[in-house]
């Protein structure tokens, strides 16, 4: 018997008119709210205009943080935590896909500090005090409205780390399926790819435990089941609402683990080659199911008979299957990565403590044979 703690304090709001309760749940934690989100596409799709009716509606006061970046970056993080500290804000509302949320998890921490935020990362400072996040995510992939923890790239020194801490986990979160409508058929592919890579490593994790099994297990059924439909049709609200349920359970999964050696790997891979966080995971992911099949014989076994495959190879083939049938990148020749460049990917993926929660003996010789495999 394993023992364990489960928590997950997040308030979800789910379904189309979810954000007629946004304003309401902003109002109780401040009157100044700090509004994060990327490059426009939340005032092409209209989400901008409703944020503004409720911000208007309960009277609040507005200061904005746009131009996050994909793989989100220190400089967000530290332009934001500036503007918490001058205009005095009181809730950090995040609003986009998984670079935003995660930028929005830690300028709520930053806000609370005198030091530079990027020390939460070097140095492991003390992060136990964030103000209240709300966050509205509009892709299906990373989970970061339902954990406690973020990724955030340096590009002076080439690094991409990651925290959790309990203070990062947001109090309210809306999930809208509409939300994600407009995303790009590739867009749907990679982010619902990063779904499943989240709850394979958390249920297959040295550290998972039943309720991350049940969770992961079940998200992994919805995103080969649906994401195919929200690939051809991206108005199917049903396969929409599917994927982005699977993402928020998924979330839950792997907060409770963490992740493995395929979000180690991808680390490199987003950096250096400029892959989408989606991509970069996903295209190790065949060949870790593969590696795994030793060290997580009997997990790998009864989740492929789930599944409906008869093993862990037929499931491998069919997730490679899969990835092509939607033009994702399978190979790392693919994102321009040669046989040269192999030692030092392996390398920077042995670096990342999670890489040793991988069910399998991860070292120089068995990373790079694994890299081979796919080059």
């Amino acid at each position: 018997m394993k023992d364990f703690v489960y928590h997950v304090p997040t308030k979800i709001y789910f379904g189309k008119d979810s954000l007629e309760h946004l304003g309401e749940n902003l109002k109780r934690f401040g009157d100044r709210v700090l509004l994060i989100y990327g490059g426009g596409s939340i005032k092409k799709s209209g989400l901008y205009d409703k944020i503004l009716a409720e911000i208007k509606k309960y009277q609040l006061e507005l200061t904005e943080l746009p131009g996050v970046d994909p793989n989100p970056r220190i400089q967000s993080v530290r332009k934001g935590t500036a503007l918490c500290k001058e205009k005095k804000i009181q809730v950090v509302l995040a609003a986009g896909g998984g670079s935003c949320l995660d930028t929005g998890k830690f300028v709520a921490a930053g806000a609370c500090v005198e030091f530079d935020p990027w020390e939460f990362f070097t140095r492991k400072a003390p992060l136990t005090e964030a103000l209240p996040l709300v966050t509205i995510p509009t892709i299906a992939a990373t989970g970061s409205e339902m954990d406690d923890g973020g990724v955030i790239s340096n590009m002076e020194t080439q690094e991409k780390l990651a925290r959790f801490a309990p203070a990062l986990q947001p109090k309210v979160s809306f999930l809208d399926p509409e939300l994600t409508y407009s995303l790009p058929p590739a867009v749907t592919a990679s982010t619902g790819m990063d779904a499943f890579c989240h709850a394979i490593e958390a249920y297959w994790n040295k550290e998972s435990q039943p309720m991350c099994d049940m969770l992961a297990m079940g998200a992994m059924q919805l995103i080969l089941r649906f994401i195919k439909r929200a690939y051809d049709d991206p108005n199917d609200l049903e396969a929409r609402g599917a994927m982005i349920k699977a993402s928020m359970i998924a979330g839950v999964a792997f907060s409770q683990t963490r992740t493995t050696g395929i979000h180690a790997l991808s680390f490199p891979l987003t950096t250096e080659y400029h892959a989408s966080h989606g991509n970069a995971c996903s295209i190790t992911l065949p060949a870790f199911i593969r590696l795994c099949r030793e060290g997580a014989a009997e997990k790998l076994q009864a989740l492929s008979a789930y599944l409906g495959y008869a093993d862990a190879g037929a499931l491998a083939s069919a997730v490679e299957a899969l990835m092509e049938s939607m033009g994702m990148p399978t190979r790392l020749g693919q994102l321009g990565v040669r046989e040269e460049n192999l030692e030092h990917i392996t390398k920077v993926g042995l670096g990342a403590a999670i890489i040793q929660l991988t069910p399998a003996v991860m070292n120089e010789q068995t990373v790079y044979a694994l890299l081979k495999s796919i080059l």
